[in-house]
């Protein structure tokens, strides 16, 4: 190397011996060393302050969290107490509010689908949640305001009602597919796996905690206080979830400079959708068609990325298959359990408090809530210990649980209905209700009967029944009926002699009466008896009157129990016929004063019949029942609700934690979309076999819990034959990271 020095005055060239060389050498190979130990050394620094990062539990998830606990404390408020509304206030039948009230969720379930569109491909779902917030507020308020128009016509409020419920069916919906999605949104995966569990079960718990709030508090406030000139205030158990809504919203709200949103990819759904009919066409058409999977046939027009991912979610749309049965029983303690706690006695004595009809769904998410805390700590190990690791494992050992349920709640509705009549074959039945306060005697000789009734007694009698016409299997029969000593308003050993008529397999009823003051007459009841209990499980009841009465006459039934008043008058049951009344004890008042009677305790699936007469300067009144059902405790309702409870909150969390995992980046929200349609499909098969209308609940019971179990079969299998395409994606990007630390410690 020749070095050159320059000055003012000379120039002197000379030559750097070659020892100058070697040392140089040696110092740039040290400083190289040095550069590269320092940029690995920054390197492994910015790793760990990354990996501290990614570590790290998102805050922003917080928001999400209460957010959620707001919205579901008010759905499950508003439909904790909406069957009662419907069928107390709207004063529709059980069958109509078990459909009105399934399509309600059948909506709010099927809105989440175009909705997560919007969340996925359109808005984003910060935005499409605010959005659809602000349209469930909407819908709360119409509602409350139906439920306070009491100065317009039943009509009026009736379509007030519905477009409240489709506003809050629209805004849960729009809600529902994108709150866990956006939540999942805040990780980053796989590094955060854990997290993200931990999230799915605080999610969930918030979910249970709302409804366990909203499920006690909304039934206390529309039974407690009285408002609008109405026993029940159902103003103020819908008011209360609006407020609570709106709190919801602000808190969302708050949290948005915190939040992690990503954009919306353009048509996902519906390039998934293309993508499939592409490659079905494809398929019948090509001359060579795929010999692989039939979704490569789209190949070409789709990238490899947009078919895996189609892929993906059609094997995970093949398992939402098994969930709509599922999820007919799920939401069935609204509906037809609750109809069923209406028929039981809620009272706690040492407490002085009564559970209601619609409070007794609690249990759900009390259940629910007790579950959730001991999720990791004892059902997780416990699920490992026996074999139950996969996802689609524990759901079918959901299936299990959900069948028990439904078989105890038959057997419970069993118990309710108790014993049925049933007349021999070939025999019909005869009953003679005596309306004076003597003795009366009946003598038959076709009937070969000879017998007494007590004063304001029944007596019945079976006779096998000869027919007199070919077409029909009745016969008629003279009796002859003479009154006893004590029948003041008649002659000594009065007489008389009439015709009744007997039906095979019918029961015929006959009231011995006044028709006025000079004529006493045995009036047919109808045509004949009802052997045929209420669906429900409704007690019924028929008023017998003699001439000094009218049906016009302020008589009423009254009961007055525990802070509730039902009341009926006696034009109601004009015409003689058994009609639905409500369970409880009942008075008689007769032009606002309670007559001294005994108190009427009208219980469950009996038919009573009332007889009102005046005898002399008295009025007498008499109950006279009939097949007696049971009127059992609410909370033999418990067994049902525990397994329901345990079957749901482990399906809820698999399934929630399934979708969002095994779908695709770009389509979670859509996934998650789809799994809810699956509850609005359920609910579609609640509203079709209500359709039916079975003749025993109890026996539709039964038929739940055959579908449920033929739905549990299904998911076994697919417990056996799915494989996870999660797991291999997980297992293929720790490989790649094991593989990356290798290359970068050898280097």
């Amino acid at each position: 190397m020749i070095v050159k020095t320059t000055n003012f005055r000379n120039v002197r060239t000379y030559r750097v011996p070659k020892i100058e060389n070697v040392r140089i050498r040696r110092i740039k190979y040290l400083l190289s060393i040095v550069i590269r130990n320092f940029d690995f050394f920054q390197l492994n620094m910015d790793l760990m302050s990354h990996q501290k990062k990614i570590t790290k539990y998102p805050k922003s998830t917080w928001y999400i969290v209460v957010n959620e606990f707001c919205e579901r404390f008010t759905f499950f408020g508003l439909k904790t107490v909406l069957v009662l509304y419907l069928t107390r206030i709207l004063k529709f039948n059980g069958d109509e509010s078990t459909i009105i009230y399934h399509s309600f969720i059948f909506l709010s379930y099927f809105v989440p689908l175009p909705c997560a569109i919007l969340g996925d491909s359109y808005w984003g779902k910060f935005k499409t949640i605010i959005w659809m917030s602000l349209i469930y507020v909407v819908g709360c308020i119409v509602l409350t305001g139906a439920s306070i128009a009491n100065m317009f016509s039943l009509d009026v409020q009736k379509i007030l009602a519905f477009l409240g419920l489709f506003f809050i069916s629209v805004g849960t919906g729009g809600v529902k597919p994108c709150n866990f999605a956006f939540g999942g949104d805040q990780f980053q995966l796989p590094q955060q796996e854990k997290h993200l569990q931990h999230f799915a079960t605080k999610f969930t718990l918030a979910v249970y905690t709302g409804s366990l709030i909203s499920t006690f508090l909304m039934p206390e406030l529309r039974h407690s206080m009285h408002c609008f000139g109405r026993d029940t205030c159902f103003p103020l158990a819908f008011g209360v979830p609006t407020i609570i809504m709106f709190f919801a919203i602000v808190i969302f709200v708050a949290g948005k400079n915190t939040y992690v949103k990503k954009k919306p990819e353009s048509n996902v759904l519906t390039r998934t959708f293309g993508c499939i009919f592409y490659a079905v066409r494809a398929k019948f058409t090509s001359s060579v068609p795929c010999k692989t999977h039939w979704l490569d046939n789209a190949k070409g027009k789709y990238t490899e990325s947009e078919i895996s991912d189609t892929r993906s979610v059609l094997s995970v749309i093949c398992v939402f298959t098994a969930y709509p049965v599922f999820w007919s029983l799920y939401e069935q303690p609204g509906s037809r359990w609750t109809l069923q706690a209406m028929l039981m006695n809620g009272r706690v004595d040492f407490l002085n408090w009564t559970i209601k009809p619609d409070q007794i769904q609690m249990l759900v998410p009390l259940f629910g809530v007790i579950v959730l805390v001991l999720f990791d700590v004892v059902l997780y190990p416990l699920f490992a210990a026996i074999g139950l690791r996969k996802p689609l494992q524990k759901l079918t050992f959901c299936g299990v649980l959900a069948v028990i349920a439904f078989v105890f709640a038959a057997l419970l509705q069993f118990k309710i209905v108790g014993n049925t009549t049933e007349i021999p074959s070939g025999q019909g039945r005869l009953y003679i209700y005596n309306g004076f306060d003597c003795h009366v005697f009946v003598q038959s000789k076709s009937l070969q009967l000879q017998n007494q009734i007590g004063p304001l007694e029944m007596f019945n009698v079976s006779h096998t029944v000869v027919s007199q016409n070919s077409s029909e299997d009745v016969m008629v029969v003279g009796i002859t009926l003479r009154f006893g000593p004590k029948c003041n308003f008649v002659l000594d050993n009065y007489e008389f002699t009439t015709n009744v008529t007997i039906i095979e397999g019918k029961e015929i009823s006959y009231h011995l009466a006044r028709l006025n003051s000079n004529t006493i007459a045995l009036n047919r009841i109808g045509i004949h008896d009802s052997l045929v209990k209420e669906k429900f499980g409704n007690p019924n009841l028929r008023v017998l009157l003699d001439h000094t009465f009218d049906f016009d006459d302020n008589i009423t039934l009254t009961c007055s129990d525990h802070n509730s008043f039902t009341s009926y008058s006696l034009s109601g049951f004009r015409g003689m016929n058994f009609h639905a009344i409500k369970v409880g004890k009942y008075n008689v008042f007769y032009n606002g004063k309670m007559l001294s009677t005994p108190t009427m305790d009208i219980i469950p699936a009996t038919f009573y019949t009332l007889t009102l007469q005046r005898n002399g300067d008295k009025m007498d009144v008499r109950l006279f029942t009939k097949d007696e059902g049971n009127y059992i405790h609410i909370l033999w309702q418990l067994p049902q609700y525990l397994c329901m409870s345990i079957a749901d909150i482990i399906f809820m969390v698999t399934i929630i934690k399934f979708a969002f995992t095994e779908a695709p980046k770009s389509m979670k929200s859509s996934i998650a979309a789809i799994s809810l349609l699956t509850m609005s499909l359920g609910n579609l098969l609640v509203v079709i076999i209500s359709t039916i209308s079975f003749k025993n609940q109890a026996h539709e019971f039964l038929l739940y819990s055959g579908l449920m179990l033929a739905d549990t079969l299904l998911l076994g299998y697919f417990s056996v034959v799915y494989r996870s395409k999660n797991i291999d994606k997980t297992d293929a990007m720790a490989s790649n990271e094991h593989k990356m630390e290798e290359t970068t410690v050898s280097d």
